[in-house]
Parts: structure tokens; sequence; C-alpha cells
């Protein structure tokens, strides 16, 4: 069992270092807009700092839908102003307050769509600069959702630099490769709070609602230190829209086909294959303060260009939050997920490469997923706040594999909780402390899995100081996990990093971090029959660890454009992956040692213009199994992305291309058995997206319409063996906001 006075130790001991202040009573509001069209811009970052060395206030807030902000109980005097978007250039301005005054003031920004003073949250669970942050960070914002018709988080994950998707199984900077989906090296986050499932795992990303989502941010290093386990292969934190205090209402429908494959011996269904959906999105005040709702549907049917790979989704979607109290704001949210998918693992053989071996037609799987979460953030001072965080859960699927009498196959049901308290210090202008404890309580009931429970806890620490031009970041993690019917273990995760400001918004960086991840209970003891092979349980597996270090650098081209280049290495102990028994039979086993080193260059510009963005990343790994000496499986060691994105006036238009070299190694048992014919045939990707559209916005209708052509070459590859990825099609999205 947890000791719960080893957890609460450490919070309450930094507890007694706060200090309380007086009240202070000015008080600044206003409104951003944006200096082309003076629209509103919701979501930016407004940051407030003082200019009094002997009693500096530093505090933030985000624009409403609106665009309007307020910060309240500030003290006279001087104050710096800085204002960020994505998308629009920084603003900085100096203020000066009286006493008890109350200012109103407007901000006007200037479009760009370079932009480098982006602000994260996710590095050092707070907000930042991105520019101080000591390893690679990228963002993917809601309008680059938008514009791809993204309705499914994995594929916005697949134009990341550095990331790359096999299947449903993202894969950062290599750290991981295909588990059949079971487990995850990278920690999914919705606004901080953990979202994998609590028996196998895994990220379920089509259940995340794409209208809600702000932006999404990608850590790309170990985030055991703060994150535990899970984060050994990085973070993505989903952080979700805060406008919910305006009536607006926004339709989005969009609806398409798949072409028929170029070989006619591909050609399985003489009818043509659809896609549509459609969601409505609506956000209201709620008339008690300034609490207001969200909540919004939508419905989702893919016939699929594979024989027996269709679904039916359902999301539902609500979110409320408002003040409670001075400086006390509370967010809660609710999501319910359901669909009825077909099952395809792998194809009857080449000449039949867009349908499944015979055995498994009619093969389908019913999941339905349910979670609720808060969030109570309350700042108790300029220098001092905390946060608690909370949710539960639910997840339960079952499926007609080797059908039982009741005609159900495999079936899981699990019950996440979790509760986590944070608290972030400004002791000083130059040292910031965050701190906190967290836990999470699993319950699980499976005939896959059995019967099982699990138990973690954690308390952490890290410490920010700044020493003229540099920034320094130190910090650990210590965490308990307790998995039934194995022996409980402890980890501590420590962390440094560093970044030297050279000027002018250029920057060198340097971190060296651990990570470790617990084995999922479905990798330890998953006994089950899938693609033809038998799955065992392996109750010996042991937690994974990683060491990762990188060394950066960021170097804007003024005003043009930014580079951004790292070179990494992670090494891994125990790595778990999916292995053949000499029975047969396939086991997660702990690979005793591993390497992935790489670099990766990221690049963006406007090309000295307002309506033109262009950018290319090129990422690349050599990821090793040093046990074997051989490339570690299902890790592609090439990706390079190119993107160019052009608006002006009502038109838009963009183009998007991605190579993924073929991967080295996969697993070769299945193509020697005849589980998987031709299993071999693999084939770098060179894959392009095109979009063209218009937005009526700007001239008085709010009606934005797009055409999408994915794969408009007509690439065919696969992500893993025996599974094409899609091929091309096509779509018309209409959305509209009232």
């Amino acid at each position: 069992m947890i000791s719960r006075t080893r957890l609460l130790l450490p919070a309450a001991l930094l507890l007694l270092l706060l200090q309380s202040e007086g009240v202070a009573q000015a008080r600044l509001d206003g409104v951003v807009r944006s200096a082309e069209d003076s629209s509103a811009v919701a979501g930016a970052t407004v940051l407030l700092q003082s200019r009094n060395l002997q009693k500096p206030q530093k505090l933030g807030t985000l624009t409403g839908k609106n665009g309007n902000f307020s910060i309240k109980n500030l003290d006279g005097g001087n104050y710096l102003v800085s204002v960020s978007m994505i998308g629009f250039r920084p603003f900085s301005g100096t203020i000066s307050l009286a006493v008890n005054e109350a200012r109103r003031i407007e901000i006007y920004l200037q479009p760009s769509p370079f932009q480098t003073q982006q602000v994260v949250v996710t590095a050092s669970k707070r907000r930042q600069l991105l520019t101080d942050v000591p390893f690679s960070v990228s963002l993917v914002s809601s309008a680059s959702i938008e514009r791809r018709n993204i309705i499914s988080l994995d594929d916005a994950l697949r134009y990341v630099p550095g990331v790359n998707v096999v299947q449903d199984q993202v894969n950062i900077r290599g750290s991981s490769g295909y588990a059949r989906g079971i487990g995850s090296r990278v920690l999914l986050l919705v606004d901080g709070i953990p979202m994998l499932t609590g028996d196998t795992g895994e990220a379920v990303w089509e259940s995340i609602p794409m209208s809600d989502v702000e932006r999404v941010e990608v850590l790309k290093e170990a985030g055991s230190a703060l994150y535990g386990s899970n984060a050994l292969g990085g973070v993505i934190d989903v952080i979700t829209k805060n406008n919910v205090d305006v009536n607006s209402t926004a339709v989005k429908m969009y609806g398409g086909f798949y072409e028929q494959p170029r070989y006619s011996q591909w050609r399985w269904s003489g009818s043509t294959r659809f896609f549509q959906g459609a969601s409505v999105t609506h956000s209201q005040p709620l008339g008690l303060g300034d609490f207001g709702v969200t909540a919004s549907l939508s419905f989702k049917k893919d016939d699929g260009y594979i024989q027996n790979d269709y679904f039916r989704r359902f999301n539902f979607f609500a979110k409320t939050a408002g003040s409670v109290g001075q400086n006390q704001n509370l967010k809660v949210f609710a999501d319910v997920f359901d669909q009825h998918s077909g099952n395809f693992l792998y194809w009857e053989d080449l000449n039949n490469a867009l349908q499944p071996d015979p055995g498994t037609l009619g093969q389908w799987v019913n999941s339905t997923r349910a979670n609720i979460a808060g969030i109570y953030t309350h700042v108790l001072s300029s220098d001092f706040l905390y946060i608690v965080r909370g949710s539960y859960y639910f997840n339960h699927w079952y499926d007609n594999f080797g059908q039982t009498p009741t005609g159900i196959g495999d079936s899981s049901t699990s019950n996440l909780g979790y509760l986590e308290f944070q608290g972030t210090w400004n002791y000083d202008p130059a040292t910031v402390f965050t701190f906190g404890i967290d836990g999470q309580a699993d319950f699980m009931s499976s005939n896959v899995f059995t019967r099982r429970q699990s138990n973690s806890g954690a308390a952490y620490l890290q410490a920010e100081r700044r020493f003229d031009r540099l920034h320094t970041t130190l910090g650990a993690r210590y965490d308990i996990e307790d998995i039934q019917g194995k022996a409980a273990f402890e980890q501590l995760s420590p962390k440094l990093g560093l970044v030297y400001d050279l000027g002018g918004e250029a920057s060198l960086r340097g971190s060296i971090g651990t990570g470790f991840r617990a084995p999922s209970l479905a990798e330890t003891y998953a006994t089950t029959q899938t693609g033809g092979v038998e799955i065992i349980a392996n109750p010996n597996l042991l937690p994974e660890k990683s060491l990762s270090e990188e060394i950066g650098a960021r170097v804007p081209i003024w005003p043009f454009a930014m580079i951004d280049a790292a070179v990494f290495q992670n090494d891994f102990w125990n790595m778990i992956e999916p292995e053949f028994t000499p029975a047969g039979q396939i086991e997660f086993q702990n690979v005793t040692r591993a390497r992935i080193q790489g670099y990766e260059i990221d690049a963006s510009t406007n090309a000295g213009t307002d309506f033109l963005t262009l950018r290319a990343s090129y990422t690349y790994i050599y990821p090793l199994d040093l046990t074997t000496h051989e490339i570690l499986k299902y890790r592609s060691r090439k990706l390079l992305y190119i993107s160019a994105d052009f608006q002006k006036y009502i038109y838009t238009a963009s183009v998007d291309f991605r190579y993924i070299s073929a991967f080295e190694n996969y697993d070769r048992q299945l193509v020697e058995l005849g589980i998987v014919k031709n299993g071999n045939n693999r084939v770098p990707a060179y894959v392009t997206d095109i979009r063209a559209g218009v937005d009526l916005t700007s001239i008085g209708y709010p009606i934005q319409l797009s055409f999408i052509v994915n794969n408009a070459l007509e690439d065919y590859y696969v992500e893993m063996i025996g599974n094409m990825a899609p091929i091309r099609n096509y779509s018309l999205v209409l959305s509209t906001n009232f």
C-alpha cells in the first residue's frame, strides 16, 4: 500500500513557506482585437508584470470568446503588459495604475502567420515562453486542425516534426514502435489530466472532442520528472478552449469518398465508399456570475476503403467554467464516446491488399468511454497559486472474436480515478518553484486480463532560476507503483535543463532527464487470441526506464524565419516490446537495452509576407537494439515534412507533403509462419495533401467552405505490415458560426 504520509509530507513542508499578501485594489480590464478587421481575438495570453522591484507582481489570464480579459487585485504602480497569440505578432507595452483605479484598455494585434514568442504550459506545468523551455516542443493550433478537417487527434499529430504515427500509435523520435494497441510510451493529457485507458494503457485519440481543442503541445523528451509513468517517450497535452461566456453556435458538416484503387485486383467493392460527419457546438452564459457552458454533439461515419474497416462514432462533450470566488476559477468538463467498428488486422495477401483474411471477415468491436474531470485554480497572491485536478475515466469494450455462446468474445471494463494538487510559487522575480502530489487508482474486470487493481502515487518538485541570460531548471519526481499480483516498486526521476539567451530571440538549450513506464495491466496479464496468434501473460514484466539527452538551438532569421535544431540521444533499459516465444506465442518482454540517436531540424518562414507561411522539418533517427544489434521494429529512420499555407482576402489554400522512410525491422515471424502473407512488402511513403477554400467571415457572411484531397498523388504504402494506409480520398467541408 502507498503511504499517505510519504506522499503528503513534501507538499505540506512547501506550503509552510507561503506568505499571505494584503488585498490589492487596482484592476485592469481590456479587450484584444485584430488590427486587420477589429475582430475579437479569443484565447490570447495576457501577462502583467510589475516594475516595482520592492514588491513584484506577475499575473496572467486568457481572453474570452469576445476578446475580453480582466486582471484584479493589483497594487498601484507601473506594469509591463505582454499579449501573445498564435497567428499574431506579440504586443508589449507599459501602463500605470493608481491605487484603487479600475482601467479598461484596447489592444490591437498585427496578424502574422509567423511568430516566435509562443506560450506553452506542458513543459513546466505553468505558463512560460517557448523560448524558455530547455527541450523541444511543437505546437498544433486549432486553425491547423480546422484547415485539415482533422476528425481524430492522431491525424493532427501526423504533421508534427519528429512524430510518426504507426496506425493509431504515436511514435515521438522513435520512442515507440507498434504494440497492437497495448501500452503507450507517450502520455496523453487533456488540460494536464492523464487520459490513458485503465486496462490497455492506450490513448483513445478519437474520443478527444476536436471542436474544443485550442492547441496541442507536443513535448519530445522524457517527461517523467513532472508527469511520471508513460511519459518516458514524450507528452502530448491537449489544451481546451476557455471560451464559454458568449452566446454562439457553430455547425460543421463534411462528406467525401475514397477513390477506387488503381489496380483492378484490389477493387473489392463495386460501390463507392463514403465518409461523412456533422457536429453542433453551442456556448452561452449561465447567468451565474461569469459562468458559461459549452456543449457539442458530433456523429461520424466511414464506410472504409478497406473491407471490414468501417466505423460509426458518436461524441458528446460538455464543459462549464467560471469564477467561484475572488481569484478562484473552476472548470468542469465531461465527454462520452461510443463507437462500433469493424476489425482489420492484416490483408489476405498482396493481390487482395484491401481485403482481410477470410477468417476474420465480420469481426467487430464496440467501445464506450466516458470521462468527467474538474480543475480548480486559486490565486492566493501575486506570488502563489495552486491547482487541484481530478478525473474519473470509465472504459468498456467488447468484441465478437472467438465467440462464446453469448455471442461475445473478449471484453473489458476499467474504472480509473485521478487526483492531483499542484502549487506554483514565485519566490522572487528570478525564481519559481512548482511542486505537487498526485495519485491514481485503477480497477479492471476482464476476461482477457482477469480482475486486477493497480494504485500509484507521487510527489514532485521543480525549481527554475534565471541568472541574467541563463535560465536553469532542476526537478525530480518520486513515484510508487503497485500492481496487484506484482511487487510494488519505487522510482526517482530527476531532470536538468539549461537555456542561454543569445539575444534577439535566439537561444541555446540543453537538457538531461530520466523517464520510466510501469507495464500496463494488459501487457502484464493479457491472454487472448488475435490475428492468428496467441498472446500470453508475463507477470514478471519489469518497468522500463530511459535517459534522455538533448542539445538544441533556436535561431530567428529576423524578421522572416525561425530555425530550430536539436541533437538527441535516448537510452532505454528493460524496454517492453511484444516478442515471439519459442512456442510461437507472443509475450510482452523486456528488451535488455536499446538506444535511439538522432537529430532534427525545423524551419518556418512567412517569406516576408502576411499571407504565406512555409515550414519544413527533417528528423533522422538510429534506433538500435543493443542486445541483438538490430534496428528496433517499426521505426522509420527518416521523416521529411513540408507544408505551405496561403491566406489572402477570402481565399485559403495549403499543401502538405510527408516523406516517411520504410521501416527496416518488423515481426518477421508473422511472415515466416504465413500469418501475414507478403508482409515483407513495404516501401517509403510519399504523401501529398491539398486543400483550397473560401472564408466569407471578413465580408459579413459567417461561412467557411473548403475542398480537400488527401493522398492526392495516390501513393500506396503501409504503416505496419499487411495493412494498407489510406488511399486517395476527396472531401468537402462546410462550417458556420452564428
